[in-house]
């Protein structure tokens, strides 16, 4: 089972209705991918994709003039899945 999902987590650039996000990766033999959840309200993540097993990723769809706040998961080939990485934010121009 996966304890948790790297610490880091950052929004490393945006262009118009995307964020390209960045993670610090999680070393398990178990490892099936990870999952980035986020939305519009600190806390409170709306909406989740899952990305394979990659440690950038960018988001698109994205509104464009709101922030946006964002943590990822790590899960296991068993579909455990960790706790929520730090949250970052990123306003999308």
């Amino acid at each position: 089972m996966l304890i948790a999902c790297g610490p880091s987590a950052s929004a490393t650039s945006t262009t118009a209705g995307a964020a390209t996000l960045a993670w610090d990766a999680v070393i398990a033999p178990n490892l099936g991918g990870y999952r980035v959840y986020y939305g519009t309200t600190s806390g409170t993540y709306t909406q989740s994709v899952p990305v394979g097993d990659v440690t950038t990723y960018t988001l698109g769809g994205l509104n464009g003039n709101a922030t946006y706040y964002v943590a990822v998961t790590a899960f296991d080939t068993s579909n455990h899945e960790s706790a929520f990485s730090n949250e970052v934010s990123k306003a999308i121009p």
